[in-house]
């Protein structure tokens, strides 16, 4: 089980750069011998730090306005490159609840949903504008699972468009498994007629 998500609401980190892979979000040596909820100590490790592991003041994630920040917004195909669950974990424990870009790496995007973060859908105009907004002012939004709608400032509601399913994974805080065992009474169900209609499938026979 994940922690529900139904509404994130508070800044907007922007972080307008194209195919941010995996191991750009957290590297490797971040990866291991680590516990949950302390991967956000490698969270853009190369790009927050210098060498001598100073903090770079230019990037976002080191300047006091986007402090607890729960919203990242980025360019297309975030989160490409390897499947390290870790890169969610990271953007996770960082506080970040949802991720707007136009596209993801598609194991990222389901790593996303298992973890109770949202990967938000926006074409490439609305996210670029988004982002430029970020940079340019302190935006907060909002972003509303239940009505699938981003709202901000001085814009009308953006909706976008979620998988039923995976929405209600996240409304309820169901990981795989438990939104499988969710599911047991149609399972159940299906079993019973299935045996029925081809016990030669099953080595006990119909029930």
């Amino acid at each position: 089980m994940s922690e529900a998500l139904r509404r994130v609401a508070g800044r907007v980190v922007p972080l307008w750069r194209a195919n941010v892979d995996t191991d750009a979000i957290i590297p490797i040596d971040y990866c291991i011998n680590r516990k949950r909820p302390h991967f956000d100590e490698g969270l853009f490790r190369r790009w927050r730090v210098d060498a001598d592991g100073a903090p770079i003041a230019s990037f976002p994630l080191n300047q006091e306005r986007f402090r607890n920040a729960p919203v990242l917004v980025a360019a297309e195909n975030f989160g490409c490159g390897s499947s390290r669950e870790m890169a969610v974990w990271a953007l996770h424990d960082a506080g970040f609840r949802c991720v707007i870009a136009p596209s993801f790496g598609e194991i990222f995007f389901n790593n996303c949903f298992q973890n109770g973060v949202l990967p938000l859908v926006l074409d490439t105009a609305e996210a670029q504008t988004l982002a430029g907004r970020a940079e340019s002012e302190d935006l907060d939004v909002e972003v509303d699972v239940e009505a699938c709608e981003l709202r901000a400032p001085g814009d009308p509601p953006r909706v976008f468009r979620l998988n039923p399913w995976r929405r209600q994974t996240l409304l309820e805080g169901l990981d795989p498994i438990a939104a499988t065992l969710a599911l047991g009474d149609p399972i159940a169900a299906f079993q019973h007629a299935d045996r029925e209609r081809r016990p030669w499938v099953y080595r006990d026979g119909p029930r």
